[in-house]
This record gives C-alpha cells, sequence and structure tokens, in this order.
C-alpha cells in the first residue's frame, strides 16, 4: 500500500507581501492592538504573525490597510497549495516544464508560481492577463476580485460560477461586476468573505470596488487553511465514479475543475479505472490533480457463470472451472467493467448463468467480461512451464513484444505438443519458443512451439561434462559458452557421436536453438590405409599439444603430438613444433588411439 501526506498549510506559507518588513514579535502591533477598528482581524492578524508567516514593520506596526496587490495574491495561492514542498516537487516540475514558456510571457518574475496555478487548474491563460501582466500585477486586488480567487483556489471555479440565489446578498449588489457576482455569493455562502458594512436600513454590503487589505488577507488566510486541509495522496486507486474517486481508501470528490492526467498526457474521469497507481494533490476534500498511470499488465481468466451478484460490498461474479465445476471463484467488478456479448457492448444483465466468459482483471478487479469461443488460438513466447505438486501444467506466456505475461493451464485431459515440427513434451520446450496455445474452454489443448535456431562455428575449446553440459567455443576470437539441449545431437565425421566422443580444440559448426546448443558436427581429415594424411595447419595448442589441420576440401583433423613425435624438415633436418604456425603445409602420420590421432612423423613443407 502506498502512502498519504498530510500536510499543516502552516508549515509551508510565506506572505511576500510583506518582504519589505522584518519579523516583530508576536506579542502585538500598535496599529492592530491600539486600534479598535481593526478588532475583527486582531485573532487572524496574531496567529499568523506568531506562526512567523506575516511579518510585520521595523517600526513595530502591522499596517493592517495597506492594500496587496494582484501578484501577491496569486504567489501567495500556489504556496498554499504547496508549490514550494518537497512532497509536492514532482507536480511543480511537471508544471513548470508544461507551462513556464507561456507563463514567462505574462510575468518573468514569478513564472514558476502562475505555472503551477495553470498546472493545477487554478487559473486559465486567459486570466493571466488580468492578474499578472506588467500591466496589471503590481494594481490593488479588489474584494470582488478577491472572491473569484479564493472559489478558484478551494477548486470550485466550475461550482461557483454557476452558483444562483433567489435573491441578492447584498445591498450593493448592482456594484458588483456580473462575472462575479456568483463567486461572491459562494464565498458568502461558505464563510470565506463577509461583507464589509451595513446600509441605513441594515442591509449588509459588500464593498466589491474597495481593495484587499492586509488585515483582510489575513483573515482570509486563517479561514483558507482550514478549508484546503491540502494533502499530498499516493497509491493505487480502489473505487472510481464519474464524481468521486479513492486511493487505497482516501476518499475525494472529482470535479469539473480536476485536472486528469494518465500516462503523462491530459484525459478525463472516464478514462481512469481501479487498479491504476496514482498521485493525487487534494484540497478542499477535492482532487485538484490526478496523475495517474495504468497498469501494464493485465490478467485473464476464463470460466462458466455460477451466479451474479449486487451487494453493499459491490458488484461480484462467480465462476467455475469448465472441467472442474467444483472449482469456483468470486471477483468484485470494478465501477466502470466492461461487459461485452457476442463482441457487441452490452451490460452484466446480458451475461446469463452457464455462459462460458472471458474476465479480464486489472488488479484484483474484472475491468472486463466479455463471453467466450470454445475454442481460441493465443500467439505468443513462452516465457516459462511451470509444474505443481498435483502435476498440473502451467505456461506463462506473453505477447509477442515480450509484455502482458498471462498464465494458461494445460487442460486435465493433456495436449499435444509439437516442437519445430516433431512431436514433444513439455520439458522439451524453451523459454524464448514462439508458440500458439489452442484453448478449448480456457485450457491448453495443444501447443505448437518453434526454437529461434542460427548457425555457429569456432573452435571447440572447453567440454564440460555436469548434470547441465555446456561446451566453450572460440568464435572470432571470443570465448563463448552454450548449455547443450537434452536432446542435442552430436556427429564426429557424420558418424552420430555423444558428448564423450568431443575432444578440445577442434572447429565444429553447428545450430543454436535460443542459445542451447541443439547440434554439433565435426568432420575429420580422411586418412589413408597407411595413417597418413596432408593438410594445411589452421592452428595450435602447445598447452595441450593439439594441431588442427585442413585438407583441400575443407575437412579437418586435431592431430596429437607427444615427446616422441618427430618434426623433419622436408630434406630430412630436424626442426621443432615451433617451427610449425598458422598456413604451413605438413604430411602427418600416426594412428588412431581411442578416438584420438597421435603423430609420429609431422613433416613440414
Amino acid at each position: 500500500m502506498k502512502r498519504t501526506k498530510f500536510l499543516s498549510m502552516l508549515l509551508s506559507l510565506s506572505l511576500i507581501f510583506a518582504a519589505a518588513a522584518i519579523p516583530v514579535s508576536a506579542a502585538g502591533f500598535n496599529d492592530v492592538d491600539n486600534d479598535p477598528t481593526v478588532s475583527w482581524a486582531k485573532e487572524s492578524i496574531d496567529k499568523m504573525t506568531g506562526a512567523g508567516y506575516i511579518k510585520g514593520y521595523e517600526d513595530g506596526t502591522f499596517r493592517p490597510y495597506r492594500a496587496i496587490s494582484k501578484i501577491e495574491c496569486l504567489i501567495l495561492m500556489a504556496r498554499m497549495l504547496g508549490m514550494e514542498d518537497k512532497n509536492f516537487k514532482g507536480f511543480a516540475d511537471d508544471a513548470a516544464s508544461a507551462y513556464k514558456t507561456t507563463a514567462a510571457k505574462y510575468n518573468s518574475t514569478y513564472p514558476n508560481e502562475l505555472s503551477y496555478l495553470l498546472y493545477c487548474g487554478v487559473l486559465k491563460e486567459s486570466e493571466l492577463v488580468d492578474y499578472a501582466s506588467a500591466a496589471n500585477a503590481n494594481t490593488q486586488l479588489l474584494r470582488y476580485q478577491a472572491a473569484m480567487l479564493m472559489s478558484k483556489l478551494l477548486g470550485a471555479d466550475s461550482e461557483a460560477s454557476a452558483y444562483s440565489v433567489s435573491s441578492p446578498t447584498y445591498a450593493d449588489d448592482a456594484a458588483i461586476p456580473a462575472a462575479a457576482k456568483p463567486y461572491v455569493e459562494y464565498v458568502s455562502a461558505n464563510s470565506i468573505m463577509n461583507g464589509m458594512d451595513k446600509t441605513a436600513d441594515g442591509r449588509p454590503q459588500f464593498s466589491p470596488l474597495t481593495s484587499l487589505t492586509r488585515a483582510q488577507m489575513a483573515t482570509l488566510l486563517a479561514r483558507m487553511i482550514d478549508k484546503l486541509d491540502i494533502a499530498y495522496v499516493e497509491g493505487t486507486i480502489d473505487s472510481m465514479s464519474s464524481s468521486k474517486i479513492s486511493v487505497d481508501g482516501n476518499s475525494m470528490a472529482l470535479t469539473a475543475d480536476s485536472r486528469i492526467i494518465i500516462d503523462g498526457k491530459s484525459g478525463s474521469a472516464s478514462s481512469l479505472s481501479e487498479g491504476c497507481t496514482a498521485s493525487i494533490l487534494r484540497a478542499n476534500g477535492r482532487a485538484f490533480i490526478v496523475d495517474a498511470q495504468e497498469p501494464q499488465e493485465k490478467t485473464v481468466t476464463y470460466g462458466v457463470v455460477v451466479r451474479k451478484s449486487d451487494g453493499a460490498d459491490g458488484r461480484k461474479i462467480t465462476i467455475a472451472d469448465y472441467e472442474n465445476k467444483d472449482n469456483t471463484a468470486t471477483y468484485t467488478l470494478s465501477d466502470n467493467c466492461q461487459v461485452y456479448v457476442n463482441d457487441s457492448k452490452a451490460t452484466i444483465a446480458d451475461i446469463m448463468a452457464n455462459n462460458f466468459i472471458k474476465l479480464t482483471l486489472t488488479g484484483s478487479k474484472v475491468s472486463e467480461i466479455s463471453t467466450a469461443e470454445k475454442t481460441i488460438d493465443i500467439n505468443g513466447i513462452l516465457v516459462s512451464a511451470t509444474f505443481d505438486d498435483e502435476d498440473n501444467v502451467y505456461l506463462n506466456v506473453s505477447d509477442e513484444d515480450g509484455n502482458n505475461e498471462q498464465q494458461y493451464t494445460v487442460s486435465s485431459k493433456g495436449a499435444a505438443v509439437t516442437r519445430d515440427d516433431d512431436e514433444a513434451e513439455f520439458s522439451d520446450l524453451v523459454a524464448g519458443d514462439k508458440v500458439t496455445l489452442r484453448l478449448t474452454y480456457g485450457k491448453i489443448t495443444t501447443v505448437t512451439a518453434s526454437g529461434d535456431t542460427e548457425p555457429f562455428s569456432g573452435l571447440l575449446k572447453e567440454i564440460i561434462i555436469s548434470s547441465n553440459p555446456a561446451i566453450t567455443v572460440t568464435i572470432n576470437g571470443k570465448d563463448k559458452t552454450y548449455k547443450l539441449s537434452p536432446k542435442v545431437q552430436i556427429y564426429i565425421a557424420e558418424k552420430e557421436s555423444t558428448i564423450y566422443d568431443l575432444r578440445p580444440n577442434v572447429n565444429i559448426s553447428g545450430k543454436l536453438d535460443n542459445d542451447m546448443v541443439k547440434s554439433i558436427s565435426t568432420s575429420t581429415v580422411p586418412i589413408n590405409e597407411k595413417g597418413e594424411f596432408v593438410g594445411t595447419v589452421k592452428g595450435k595448442n602447445t598447452t595441450y599439444k593439439v594441431i588442427t589441420i585442413e585438407d583441400s576440401d575443407g575437412n579437418t583433423q586435431s592431430v596429437y603430438y607427444n615427446n616422441n613425435t618427430k618434426f623433419l624438415a622436408s630434406n630430412g633436418s630436424s626442426l621443432t613444433v615451433k617451427s610449425i604456425s598458422e598456413g604451413t603445409s605438413v604430411s602427418v602420420t600416426g594412428s588412431s588411439k581411442n578416438g584420438v590421432f597421435e603423430a609420429t612423423i609431422i613433416i613440414i613443407k
């Protein structure tokens, strides 16, 4: 299970609109403590300054009536959504990659903050002109604009823009720009912003065109911290609907303003599925960003429908093994499970008892149900063949690209197996074989396999005789060791032989089957009745005292020498083995003993 991190916003906030000030003791400020007109904001100011996040000025004042600018508010919003917190670094980096160039067109000083707000879906690019451009960034933020921005910060842009009341709350409703009216009503209904004063007849006024002050921002900040309850949620999606998502038991709302990213691309909530892993920025109980990755592999199982049920713990389907009806399993359907009958879109109601079906599972839940044919063929690459204590056989097969490995069970009645057009056993199958599995009622009844063969040739350097025999061959100057297939075919001078008949330092050729030696052959130089032959030296090994000689027809023979072997020149003078090099023409006289040709005289021409 993945983790969920809950963050206190008091750990990440730092208001830059007091950047010119220096910290002042949290004991209070003269222009707050002694000014009864600021009493409504004193608790919030003390709370924020006490925590050290809103600073006073060096003269001991807070200047509660100083107006803040639009860009200062945007920066605060980005930080409130965790932009500077290390837990959200991935989102911040992705935001900068996606929007930094765009944001810099409007404000080159704070492109990262603007990028983050765009990425979180809090702002649209079209809104940057009004709030972040050179002409508007440093202008005072008006109260109606604050109402709109706070609604967006809560992830409620769509909800707030459509908010309506039977009659306006404020007496100065006519002064509120038309586009801002639903936002003003929304923040008022949710106790985020209140009216400023009242008319003579007692009706509240919002004062939409009044600048937002530091005191008001302190109050807003205190309210927004509790409302946002920001969290970083990471894990596996365990339930999904069009309006709600749950990750490892943490449930949150999906809204029209939620930003959905699937495998790095923008998507929609309908494209999310249970079993996906996801990283989520949650605030105000809503999913602001859902960055999901679809599972790379899904599992498939087949069976006969026994029953369907729909209860408090979800929709379920129970299937039975066609060959053993007592062997049943029950699966839970995902909320957006797709159903197909005869390849046509259907509903779970169309799946009947005793239907033979295929279930596709994403994670632990069924993401797709489809009626299945009695007999189907599966093409792929064999990963492994396994057996259990009850003699059941399973083949693990990936697709032809090596992905999406699935396990298939061999029929209890057995299966016909062929490999490279020859009858075979399951033990003859090799990882990497291309296979076609015929499934009858979901069980393997036929396996057709072919190995990936390639020729090889080189000098046999070493023979490893063990429970897993192998040979080492020098090919193009490099030593390569290959295991021998249990059914390896060995031919010496066209005569069927065994591994015990092989000798090192002879040229061999053969075939590799998925990196296992399938066949070996080596030829020898024809020897006349006197035990003589002639040829050209192809190599020598003084450690093993062996010389490899090739005749004019390309046949080779390994010749062994000892201390009694005579090396002579054509004129009869004595030489040594040092006189022999590759390309030297020789005439050899000797005899075969125990399958090895031992030289008595080697004449160097």
